[in-house]
């Protein structure tokens, strides 16, 4: 009498099983063996090609950005890659930038001496990928800056301000603004010049203010240290020299003899024979020879 009941599967069955369903026919196995291979050499000729063109340490190769990469390197940006602020964050323009840099790779091997321009001018949006947080006050806490005023109303570029942001140093030996570059703008006309404009705690001194400033600023000079908000220019004294004074308008030929009437202060800045060109002589009104010509 036979037994119809079923027979108990053992672990051994279950193993077989799955064998036999991961066994590939022969076509199946050229298939998995002929996808390796691409995987390998995709992996070999591109992959890693690509991530290694990408990194900063890539541009080491190229000696005409040797300043700029030494610069970089030891810049609060030395984590971020170049293409971040490089290349716009765009998702198209970043894909853009790798397949370049990998072709530059291989150009690289067979022409070491090339040195071609990869990187643009960093754009407005490139900076705004990491600094979303736009200031209204320096990290110090001593100057004014409306980021979005000059960004988003005014429109202005980060670089026009942010030049010596990475890979230069002002003559301050810093990366930060120069007044200078303020200035640029900041002239009385396109934009406020007056100290309180962009310093919180910096309104020019009650001295500068009298009347006789003009006269007296050489003496007073030695008693102070002018640098103390003027170092952002080695030449600060033509900033004022080099212009003429507010006094100087359109008529000043025919009203000026009012004016030495009223105090004699040529001298401040005019050597005498400046004088003597249209008058003949020094004019002696007022004079007072203790003024010492301002240098």
């Amino acid at each position: 009498m036979s037994d119809d009941r079923p027979q108990k599967k053992t672990w051994r069955d279950s193993v077989d099983r799955v064998r036999a369903r991961l066994r590939l026919s022969p076509a199946q196995r050229r298939a998995a063996v002929i996808a390796a291979v691409v995987v390998g050499v995709v992996t070999a000729l591109v992959i890693v090609p690509g991530f290694i063109a990408s990194q900063p340490d890539f541009m080491k190769r190229y000696t005409n950005m040797d300043a700029e990469y030494a610069t970089w390197s030891t810049s609060v940006h030395a984590q971020v890659a170049c293409s971040r602020c490089h290349v716009p964050p765009r998702a198209t323009a970043q894909l853009g930038h790798r397949v370049r840099m990998l072709g530059e790779f291989y150009v690289s091997v067979v022409s070491r001496g090339r040195q071609p321009k990869l990187l643009s001018t960093p754009t407005n949006e490139a900076c705004a990928s990491c600094h979303i947080d736009l200031r209204t006050v320096s990290p110090s806490g001593d100057l004014n800056i409306p980021h979005r005023a000059h960004v988003n109303v005014l429109k202005l570029k980060c670089v026009k301000c942010h030049g010596y942001l990475v890979h230069l140093s002002n003559p301050e030996k810093k990366h930060t603004p120069r007044m200078v570059t303020c200035l640029s703008c900041h002239d009385g006309k396109q934009a406020k010049n007056a100290c309180s404009t962009c310093h919180t705690d910096k309104a020019a001194p009650v001295s500068h203010r009298a009347k006789d400033w003009v006269v007296v600023h050489p003496d007073k000079q030695k008693e102070t240290d002018c640098t103390k908000c003027h170092k952002w220019t080695d030449k600060w004294c033509a900033e004022c020299h080099s212009r003429r004074p507010r006094s100087h308008g359109d008529k000043w030929r025919s009203k000026h003899r009012f004016q030495v009437e009223a105090h004699r202060n040529c001298e401040a800045c005019h050597k005498a024979a400046f004088c003597v060109r249209c008058h003949g002589e020094v004019p002696k009104k007022n004079l007072d020879p203790a003024l010492t010509l301002v240098q």
